[in-house]
């Protein structure tokens, strides 16, 4: 059990990290880090597929502002997507490869309820500062400048993985090369959660800090 639980917590601790990448771009904060491959995996599940849900709510929001903010941010979602089709991909396949790894029901449990409740959950608060900020903006048209602030930055790259978390872009590209050069599925995504579990020195994750989101 005590194998088990560390383990849990790397993948969970991932998963969290992976969550809150999308702060990334608005906080300016260093890339995460991570300790070995199960909080990548961890990570894998989370982003960049939160990153584009947030993004696509800001779509949502801003398109209340008028048809040239609504056209920006369409477009740049929309190239966002492209970019990021492969990881995406991706993240679906390691998602598919832990849901068939967790049989035990307690493990399931866990991996069910982080996937339905946590990881939106965490989603939802980062879409929140988002959406707050342009709250606070006195007028409609100060909401679109700093609307088409946010999908500029969208433009820039900097909500791209390769920006605000090189080492997951690395092991995404590792695993799709890898696949792509005929590797059998357990070299392409490294250690598993499961033997990663070994190394109980892992401790409980917190959620992560929620920036000020300056004006543009």
């Amino acid at each position: 059990m005590k194998s088990f639980c560390s383990g849990w917590r790397r993948l969970f601790a991932g998963a969290i990290v992976g969550a809150a990448g999308v702060y990334m771009a608005a906080a300016l904060a260093q890339p995460p880090q991570y300790k070995n491959d199960a909080e990548l995996m961890g990570a894998a599940i989370a982003s960049p597929e939160g990153v584009g849900e947030v993004l696509e709510r800001l779509v949502q929001k801003c398109g209340l502002y008028g048809a040239a903010t609504r056209t920006h941010g369409n477009a740049a979602l929309r190239a966002w997507q492209t970019r990021h089709r492969d990881y995406l991909a991706e993240g679906r396949r390691v998602r598919a490869e832990l849901q068939s790894t967790y049989t035990d029901p307690e493990a399931r449990a866990r991996f069910d309820d982080l996937l339905r409740n946590q990881l939106p959950m965490l989603v939802e608060r980062q879409f929140v500062v988002y959406s707050r900020s342009i709250d606070d903006q006195p007028t409609e048209s100060a909401k679109a400048d700093l609307c088409d602030g946010y999908f500029s930055a969208v433009d820039d790259r900097q909500f791209d993985l390769k920006v605000n978390d090189p080492a997951l872009a690395a092991f995404f590209d590792r695993r799709i090369a890898a696949r792509a050069a005929g590797a059998s599925g357990g070299d392409a995504g490294g250690d598993s959660p499961a033997s990663a579990a070994h190394d109980d020195g892992a401790s409980a994750p917190s959620a992560p800090a929620v920036p000020t989101v300056p004006a543009k």
